[in-house]
């Protein structure tokens, strides 16, 4: 039967007068409409916008137990919704994140997908202003909605202003239980998401635990001081500076002549682009002191690398100190402002968990295979335009390689 007649019939046996379901049934054929001919405007005009909307088009009707009318296509649609919001000429419609969260509770499937790219866009576009700009009222109910069922996400709290910090560490205090506050190490011993390091970060002579987000589980970085009796304290509760698993926690250091440590990142689908993050103990108050960023000219064979140390000196303990990060040098001012370094001959390496990888003869899976290459072995990169690199291997061969399987040293 047509998807179309069963709404139409469904619609009709319905609670609803004829009405109702003539108007219901003449927005839903529009929005579907405007969705299969990418009608933006038409598209943003019918997308609902509260929640009780969102749920009767998208999720599931849990009086009749069954699925609502855009069930089955809802992640589409949600798709095409925030890739037309990023727009400039329609980010006014940005505010419907806000109107549909607001007295939402959590579902799977449609619900659950809506919440999850609603909290990846405000962090990935830095709308933070839609949760900031809320009354605290407006805020709890938003914020329990994105953030009830989740985990901690340090990188988005410390956009947050003080009052609606203090809103979203509450409701995430309540999604863990009272026997693991955060607040205690022993919530993370033992815990297959985090790794532990174990110095002295106040220069007191007592080892002090470091506590870190494994790669891609998360951007937690905690700091517990430990005392005389053995106990540890809670000191500091912050950003591995991971960005979402798009920069990659590689190790955390203690620093040899200073109180604090250092926070080691790198980008693994990029050539080459490693970060180094200072962490200062000073005033009894934490402070990013400086930020070295490690990258490359380009991959060619008369390529150089720029060691950018740039002074920070943000009290990362204070309201909006991430967006006060000095970045990287433009390429045009790195030449004066970076240490330069040559590149050895092969920086590149193969690195599979097949233990090989194919060199293609074109920029595609099924192009002919003109060698094997080993995990390990160094490669040169020519060009790195594109998913797919063009690389020269040790036996003098040429073609491409996938990026997602070339790493740098």
């Amino acid at each position: 039967m047509n998807k179309l007649v069963i709404i139409i019939f469904a619609l009709l046996i319905s609670d609803k007068s004829l009405s109702q379901a003539k108007i219901s049934i003449d927005h839903l054929i529009e929005f579907k409409n405007s969705f299969s001919n990418k009608n933006e405007e038409e598209f943003l005009k019918n997308f609902p916008r509260n929640f009780s909307d969102f749920k009767s088009t998208f999720g599931w009707n849990d009086k009749k137990d069954i699925p609502e009318p855009l069930y089955t296509e809802a992640n589409n649609y949600i798709d095409y919704w925030f890739s037309i919001i990023e727009k400039d000429k329609y980010t006014s419609y940005e505010s419907q994140i806000v109107s549909i969260s607001k007295n939402g509770y959590w579902e799977a499937d449609a619900v659950n997908y809506f919440k999850e790219k609603s909290i990846n866009y405000i962090k990935t576009s830095k709308k933070y202003y839609l949760i900031n700009e809320l009354l605290d009222q407006e805020a709890q109910s938003v914020l329990s909605f994105l953030f009830e069922h989740s985990q901690k996400d340090s990188l988005f709290i410390s956009y947050l202003n003080p009052e609606k910090q203090s809103i979203l560490r509450n409701i995430l205090s309540k999604n863990i239980s009272s026997k693991n506050k955060r607040s205690t190490i022993a919530t993370y011993e033992n815990n297959l998401d985090y790794f532990i390091k174990t110095f002295d970060v106040n220069n007191d002579n007592i080892p002090d635990k470091i506590v870190c987000s494994k790669p891609y589980q998360g951007e937690d970085l905690f700091i517990f001081l430990g005392n005389k009796k053995g106990s540890y304290i809670l000191a500091l509760e912050t950003t591995n500076f991971s960005e979402d698993g798009g920069n990659v926690i590689r190790d955390i250091l203690p620093l040899n002549n200073n109180l604090g440590l250092e926070v080691k990142t790198y980008f693994p689908d990029r050539g080459f682009y490693e970060k180094e993050y200072y962490l200062i103990f000073r005033n009894n108050s934490w402070v990013l002191q400086n930020i070295i960023y490690k990258t490359m000219s380009g991959v060619s064979e008369h390529a150089v690398k720029y060691i950018c140390d740039i002074y920070q000196n943000i009290d990362i303990t204070k309201y909006g100190w991430m967006e006060k990060i000095n970045p990287i040098p433009e390429e045009s001012e790195r030449n004066k402002k970076c240490r330069i370094e040559s590149v050895n001959t092969f920086e590149f390496f193969i690195e599979d968990p097949d233990g090989f990888t194919n060199l293609r003869k074109e920029k595609n899976a099924s192009s002919e295979i003109l060698q094997k290459i080993k995990s390990g072995e160094n490669i040169e990169v020519l060009d790195n335009t594109g998913d797919w690199f063009l690389v020269k291997t040790q036996q003098g061969n040429r073609g491409y390689v996938h990026k997602s399987r070339i790493k740098s040293k």
